[in-house]
């Protein structure tokens, strides 16, 4: 069929040529084998395959976007919703076979439960039984008339045991020495004329241990029965046995309950794969009949749960007891899941052709709407709209419109590099002043194109010296291109290293900030960057007419790292004052005495201006003093020891601005213009101890008299609201921005008491009115006055008030003393 099929796509040129060829080959031979035909066929049906493919190919070359859209679209369309039937076909099917099994293992579990609680309870029966004293007795003396006592008392507790059981059975007693049987059912009687004459035999000669055995084991037995020997535990022989006898419906019954359905079984096997209970009474006792379903209850993991009993085919479910190794098999006939997964497969496939043919007509008019948008713009781009004929292939009409587009994104892209380096300069700008965290710097980074790189990065400050005069001497325009010169040239020493990358800024007017990154800092990189960076000063003085210092911070991790070097770098730049211009300063080659120095300066500064805040002029002239003995010791430039002097005095201007006074009032005329008019250190000395010191400690001195006579008032309103919280000198002193030594001393100054003694004695007066006006208790009171134990506020009150607190508040209710009157009233 399917060559024929083939045969009819052929041209009509190829089937003629093959036509003829038969027709002649039959004429010229008088027999032509079936073999002959068939390579003959076959070659021509090969070319024509061919020819048919090309065809196609070159057909489906030429079809139209639209076309081509709506075949894509089908397929798009279709395609998945096949693979989506088919999948969920499959996974319908399994689930349905999931959600059996799933049911049979519940069924099982429970049916295994209700068993096994059942066996235990007989099992427990037994052994209470054969374990009990009367029972051995009775065993070992036998049934005569001479222990007649103990088989009576045998007989009792075996109609006890049967009235308290929940579940109902018989017992029988056999002695194996005296050839008799006691039941309940029957008395006592020989052994011979017992039930199962062949099961006390075998007991008799060959007993492991204890028996169970399943209904109609044996000939005429329609019961279970459960043995045990007498005593429990024998090492040759056993004296009796005791046995117990249920009905077989007992254990039917719990199969009997479940509710499984029509074409379903239950069967449970015991350890020797007989039949000890089911739905069908007539399977009880038979032993399993099918090859199949005995290879699965021997070896489940190795069997698949497909069997045939019966002529039936089964999917089957076991769960096996591990309290006796008995087997719950639960039995679903394949044709009724097989049925079910048919059903859910013609229900989804019917639902997947109504897909299919939504889809096809969805695909067929999408594309029509898909396509007319591009038409329009086909029409509007290519100017086509005003023409009646339409072009070929609309996408073929786009591309005169995506390549202006791309001309038209170089011109942009060539505006943006023309406004990058600002652009840039931005970026370095707020990454030097840290107001950029990781991710924004790596998106910048990746966004302009940043070369710096690595995870270490150096801060060079390079600043030009006696900028003042530089932008004087020179104009503006000047002034730029020689500091672009100064940041090209920074870069280019930069760029020698090939394991350095580096950017430069201009944070500051007359400043080039250069960042170095590398990947790693050991000996070997830092003296590379120190011996880089120091060149700068020696190209500075050979290709311009100034100088500069260059200051070269410690090296920090990752970009955050940046803005704390560049801070580091601007310090560093601030010994410029002590060692002069043109230096390259780094911070492990400063030497201890240069750091010294600008330190004990710092620190007489600090003093200076400390002395005078608190009014103390005698101690601000002698550290202004001693300053004066220092500065020529480490500064020999006059230019820098009048910038001292110039820093003290901005230090005293911004004490009072802090304090809210202006400046302009304390210092006549302007400080600094007359500071730089001095021509020696003994009149800078002179005109600092005679007038501008005097005259802040004076205005200062009448302003803190009036506020520490106002902060101590306030000291004194706070203690009295939070006199029972836990009230210390530091915490008052804090609370009011003063030092604890500052506030004893203004304390005492003010009130003539020091402050630990004013509030144990407040805190004394609270605790009397609280003794003679409120019922208190003592425990009470001392902890609301934040006393750690009644005994310390007892001690503290009884040195105050001279007798105890009980006293104090028994005297005042008995009228014997005013306690109002017995201390001093305070302050």
């Amino acid at each position: 069929m399917s060559r024929f099929l083939l045969f009819r796509f052929l041209t009509f040129d190829t089937r003629l040529c093959l036509y003829y060829n038969f027709d002649k080959k039959r004429r010229s031979s008088a027999q032509v084998t079936n073999g002959d035909c068939f390579f003959f066929c076959k070659r021509f049906m090969t070319r024509g395959v061919g020819a048919v493919s090309g065809k196609l190919a070159r057909l489906f070359k030429h079809t139209t976007f639209k076309r081509k859209l709506y075949l894509y679209s089908l397929l798009l369309c279709i395609v998945p919703v096949l693979v989506l039937g088919t999948v969920s076909s499959t996974i319908a099917s399994r689930m349905v076979q999931e959600e059996v099994d799933h049911n049979h293992q519940i069924i099982l579990r429970q049916i295994q439960f209700q068993v096994d609680r059942f066996l235990y309870t007989l099992e427990k029966a037994s052994i209470d039984l054969a374990n009990n004293a009367v029972i051995e007795k009775s065993v070992q003396a036998g049934p005569s008339m001479q222990h007649l006592d103990i088989s009576l008392e045998m007989i009792d507790l075996v109609q006890r045991q049967r009235n308290f059981s929940e579940i109902p059975y018989d017992i029988s007693i056999l002695y194996s020495h005296y050839g008799k049987v006691y039941s309940n059912r029957e008395g006592l009687i020989d052994q011979n004329d017992f039930a199962y004459p062949e099961i006390a035999r075998q007991l008799n000669a060959n007993y492991n241990g204890p028996v169970v055995i399943s209904p109609r084991t044996y000939p005429n037995q329609d019961e279970l029965l459960v043995i045990r020997s007498v005593p429990l535990f024998v090492t040759d022989k056993a004296d009796g046995f005791v046995m117990l006898h249920i009905q077989s419906n007992k254990l039917s019954s719990f199969v009997q309950t479940v509710q499984l359905g029509e074409r379903r079984r239950l069967l449970v096997l015991d350890d020797k794969g007989t039949v000890v209970t089911s739905h069908d009474p007539a399977e009880i006792g038979t032993r399993i009949n099918s090859s199949e379903l005995y290879r699965y209850w021997s070896d489940p993991d190795g069997s698949s749960g497909q069997v045939e009993l019966d002529g039936v085919s089964y999917q089957v479910s076991m769960e096996r007891s591990a309290f006796n190794d008995w087997t719950y098999l639960a039995l679903t006939e394949s044709s009724l899941l097989t049925g079910k997964a048919q059903r859910i497969q013609s229900l989804t496939w019917t639902i997947v052709a109504v897909l299919v043919a939504i889809w096809v007509s969805i695909a067929l008019l999408g594309t029509n709407r898909l396509y007319n948008p591009i038409q329009r713009l086909t029409n509007k781009f290519s100017g086509d709209s005003r023409s009646n004929q339409p072009p070929r292939d609309g996408l073929e009409a786009l591309d005169s419109f995506i390549h202006h587009v791309v001309m038209t994104n170089d011109r942009l892209q060539h505006r943006l590099n023309e406004q990058l380096p600002y652009l840039k300069e931005t970026v370095f700008q707020q990454l030097l002043r840290g107001e950029m965290d990781d991710r924004e710097i790596r998106e910048k980074t990746e966004q302009y194109g940043f070369p710096l790189k690595g995870n270490w990065f150096y801060v060079c400050l390079v600043d030009v010296d006696e900028f003042g005069r530089f932008r004087e001497t020179y104009r503006e325009k000047d002034r730029s291109l020689m500091l672009y010169a100064l940041r090209k040239m920074c870069e280019e020493l930069c760029e020698q290293e090939s394991d350095f990358s580096c950017i430069t800024a201009a944070p500051l007017p007359g400043q080039v900030a250069i960042v170095i990154g590398m990947d790693r800092i050991d000996e070997e990189t830092e003296r590379k960057a120190k011996e880089t960076v120091s060149q700068i000063n020696g190209k500075v003085r050979h290709y311009f007419q100034f100088t500069v210092t260059v200051a070269l911070s410690r090296p920090g991790k990752n970009y955050r790292s940046i803005s704390d070097s560049y801070q580091q770098a601007l310090e560093l730049l601030t010994y410029r004052l002590l060692l002069g211009h043109n230096q390259f300063i780094t911070g492990d080659g400063l030497k201890p005495s240069v750091q010294q120095s600008r330190t004990t300066i710092v620190k007489r500064q600090k003093k200076i201006v400390s002395c005078i805040a608190q009014g103390d002029l005698e101690g601000a002239e002698a550290e202004l003093a001693h300053m004066m003995r220092e500065v020529p010791q480490y500064v020999q430039n006059s230019e820098t020891v009048l910038g001292l002097f110039a820093y003290l005095i901005g230090e005293l201007d911004m004490l009072l601005q802090e304090l809210g006074l202006d400046p302009k009032a304390f210092f006549p005329g302007d400080p600094y213009k007359e500071l730089y008019a001095k021509t020696s250190l003994d009149e800078v000395t002179s005109w600092l101890t005679e007038t501008i010191f005097p005259s802040v400690v004076r205005h200062m001195g009448s302003l803190r008299l009036s506020k520490q006579k106002t902060a101590i008032q306030q000291v004194l309103a706070y203690i009295r609201e939070h006199y029972d919280t836990d009230l210390s000198l530091q915490h008052v002193a804090d609370r009011f921005a003063m030092s604890p030594s500052q506030l004893s001393r203004t304390f005492k100054e003010e009130t003539d008491i020091h402050f630990g003694d004013y509030l144990i004695q407040y805190r004394m007066e609270k605790a009397k009115e609280f003794l003679v006006h409120t019922d208190m208790p003592i425990k009470d009171i001392s902890e609301k006055l934040c006393y750690t134990s009644v005994q310390n506020f007892t001690r503290i009150f009884k040195q105050t008030a001279h007798v105890p607190p009980g006293q104090y508040r028994k005297q005042y209710r008995d009228g014997e003393a005013d306690p109002a009157g017995e201390t001093q009233e305070g302050p």
